[in-house]
């Protein structure tokens, strides 16, 4: 049981920041990474490569969740003939 008149110490660490970093610093793909996937999957596309195998890589590294949506939604399409 605790003293309510008695003094707390201090907390032995800051408050986390997590909420602060960078989506890079916390493991999402930053802006440049997201141009270059995007052109290689076009590029990957557009040759007839399959696509699935890189799509479920990188989806748990785009935080946005427009593009997050967009990209799941292209997993298992029909292949444009």
């Amino acid at each position: 049981m605790t003293d309510p008149d008695k003094e707390t110490d201090p907390l032995a660490s800051p408050a986390c920041s997590a909420s602060e970093a960078s989506d890079v610093y916390m493991g999402f793909a930053g802006p440049d990474e997201i141009a270059a996937f995007l052109a290689e999957l076009a590029a990957a596309e557009q040759a007839g490569r399959p696509i699935d195998d890189r799509l479920r890589a990188m989806l748990p590294r785009i935080r946005d969740d427009a593009l997050h949506a967009a990209l799941a939604a292209r997993l298992g399409a029909p292949k444009k003939a």
